[in-house]
């Protein structure tokens, strides 16, 4: 064989890869279209029927059986469908599903389903509502999917059955939850559901910085006064991120017994803390420490200088003179500048 011919046969060759490829690529994303049409088809036709049973029409339960088979669809038009709907007609559309057997067809979907397919499963399930959900959000909580496990957690909390402050740490501790927004917020609901839960995991030896500052937050948002000697204490912390994460807490909860450790956050070495001071001061309308306050205006951090002056305008006319009074002083330019953009800012 000459080399002209084998070159030519190596083209020919190539190029029939290439138009093989090209046409397995076609024929995959037209099967992915087809797929996605399918299912948003089913999507729609599963609301109908959801919207037939707010409507009073029997036949409405049996146009939902044969989906029970395709519970991930089923779940996605559950969500979908939530959103529509509150109170009593949620709790009869939810409760119609409930019959026909979907909490162990998404609990299926759970265990052998895909990444996506096992989430949607999780918030679904979550949707349905019940005490036989609850059990069934328990039981996925042992899923060896990190993921799942709090996706399932957070189920449980918004139906109003957060695991206690404590579990919630042991489970970041074991590995078997990672700290995250998500965690963060379901560990707020479970302490402001028992405070005095939040106050006693607080005591534990055990806690890293962060988790600490996580559970400083929680008690923050909590609104129980009682937290308050805790942050308190916590303002005082040798880790910035905790001493941060108390201060912001006690401006949440803008209680007067608070004043002098926020007035010490004022002085804090480290501008996170400085800075969440006076916006705490702020919040809870301090106005015997607006001069405290206006010394921030000359930080050397943009941020802290950024909330002083962001506080000051929110003390009324005690905050507004002291801007008044820094905006017009040469001496201070850079607590000019920031008392400018504060007044230009608050009007």
């Amino acid at each position: 064989m000459s080399s002209l011919t084998l070159i030519w046969a190596t083209a020919l060759v190539l190029i029939g890869a290439a138009l093989t490829w090209m046409t397995g690529l076609i024929v995959a994303r037209l099967m992915k279209e087809s797929r996605a049409s399918d299912r948003s088809t089913d999507r729609k036709l599963i609301i109908q029927a959801l919207s037939g049973l707010l409507r009073g029409q029997t036949e409405a339960a049996e146009a939902l059986s044969p989906f029970v088979r395709k519970p991930e669809v089923l779940a996605e038009a559950i969500l979908d469908f939530q959103g529509l709907i509150r109170g009593v007609d949620q709790e009869r559309a939810m409760g119609a599903l409930r019959s026909l057997g979907l909490i162990q067809a998404l609990e299926e979907r759970i265990v052998h389903g895909s990444r996506d397919e096992r989430l949607t499963s999780v918030e679904a399930l979550a949707a349905l509502g019940g005490d036989e959900v609850k059990a069934a959000l328990r039981r996925a909580i042992r899923s060896k999917d990190p993921n799942v496990r709090m996706a399932a957690i957070k189920g449980l909390a918004d139906a109003g059955a957060p695991p206690t402050p404590s579990r919630l740490l042991d489970y970041v501790g074991a590995g078997e939850l990672t700290p995250s927004r998500v965690y963060a917020e379901v560990m707020r609901q479970a302490v402001a559901s028992s405070p005095a839960d939040g106050l006693l995991a607080l005591r534990r030896q055990d806690l890293s910085p962060l988790m600490r500052a996580v559970l400083l937050d929680a008690l923050g948002r909590s609104g129980a006064y009682q937290a308050v000697p805790a942050l308190a204490a916590a303002a005082a912390d040798a880790d910035p991120d905790v001493r941060t994460a108390a201060v912001r807490g006690l401006g949440r909860l803008q209680h007067p017994s608070a004043a002098d450790t926020l007035a010490g956050a004022l002085a804090d070495p480290a501008w996170p803390v400085r800075s969440a001071g006076a916006e705490a001061i702020g919040a809870a309308g301090l106005v015997r420490l607006a001069p405290a306050i206006a010394a921030l205006l000359d930080d050397p951090e943009w941020w802290v200088r950024f909330r002083a002056g962001d506080a000051l305008g929110r003390l009324g006319k005690a905050g507004r003179a002291l801007l008044e009074a820094a905006a017009s002083d040469d001496a201070r330019p850079v607590a000019q500048r920031a008392a400018e953009r504060a007044l230009a800012e608050g009007g």
